[in-house]
């Protein structure tokens, strides 16, 4: 098997963006493994497909070559870039797309060789000219600095609302909500100890690990409304919406068989916090 290269991007699947992509990397290399991790990021919103894509790195081989095109800002003056973790590879714009897969080995180089590029690359369509051929080129064993200059920094986005209190307090926001209506939250992540006992270690920022018993917890909204611990979705009555901690450890706001989004009529950066509570 060649190497893998895993896809993300905003381009939908009703338009040759994607296939087009595709057709210039097995042009390029053949044997190329190539995997579609989603194609439905919400057009233009870098922050949906940062947090994607920090899901999604940790299941594929060491060595993965991620292909991450979210570009609103194609054509300007923001810099293509290879990335270079220390167990994968991310190509696209530098526009804080990487920001939650960024790790303390990481080295990135710009995309500036034209012998890595389709020839005249253009302004609209860089996935297809310049960040395509380069993850082509990167899994026949081309490395960073052939593709250009190093960059000793790379954009971030803000991290997402994660702070505790001295109070035993844990403030979060909703990031996004799934294809489902799920409100995934930026509080976790959480490690199941057992049914009801959860480790807590930040995904981001330098909050202070520490147990969660669901049974002395409480998950409140901004407007008050608390909601109740659910382990699995069927165990939740109709109509109704629980907190669950979700496959990737944060703490997700669902409902069963519907979507919590439109039952609650929340959106992203809606303000929440987990409470404890007394038994």
């Amino acid at each position: 098997m060649g190497p893998t290269i895993a896809l993300l991007t905003d381009f939908g699947v009703q338009d040759p963006y994607v296939g087009i992509m595709k057709g210039v990397i097995t042009n390029l290399c053949p044997t190329a493994q190539l995997i579609d991790i989603v194609h439905e990021i919400n057009p233009g919103n870098i922050s949906h497909a940062a947090v994607q894509l920090w899901q999604s790195a940790p299941y594929f081989p060491k060595g993965t070559i991620f292909l991450a095109v979210v570009d609103p800002g194609v054509g300007t003056s923001r810099t293509p870039i290879i990335m270079q973790t220390e167990d994968h590879i991310y190509i696209g714009p530098d526009n804080g797309i990487f920001s939650f897969v960024i790790d303390n080995k990481s080295q990135a180089w710009a995309l500036q060789n034209p012998a890595y590029q389709l020839p005249n690359p253009g302004m609209t369509f860089h996935g297809r000219d310049i960040f395509a051929p380069a993850a082509a080129h990167a899994a026949l064993g081309t490395r960073g600095p052939k593709f250009g200059t190093a960059l000793p920094e790379l954009v971030k986005l803000p991290n997402p609302i994660l702070k505790s209190t001295s109070q035993g307090l844990l403030h979060g926001e909703i990031m996004f909500a799934d294809h489902f209506g799920n409100l995934i939250t930026s509080l976790g992540k959480f490690h199941i100890q057992d049914d009801s006992i959860w480790l807590y270690q930040p995904w981001i920022g330098d909050t202070s690990p520490f147990q969660l018993n669901l049974h002395q917890s409480i998950l409140q909204l901004a407007g008050g409304k608390t909601l109740p611990w659910a382990q699995t979705f069927g165990k939740i009555p109709g109509n109704t919406c629980a907190a669950i901690i979700g496959s990737s450890g944060l703490i997700e706001i669902v409902a069963n068989g519907k979507s919590a989004a439109k039952i609650l009529s929340l959106e992203s950066s809606n303000t929440l916090t987990l409470k404890t509570i007394q038994p």
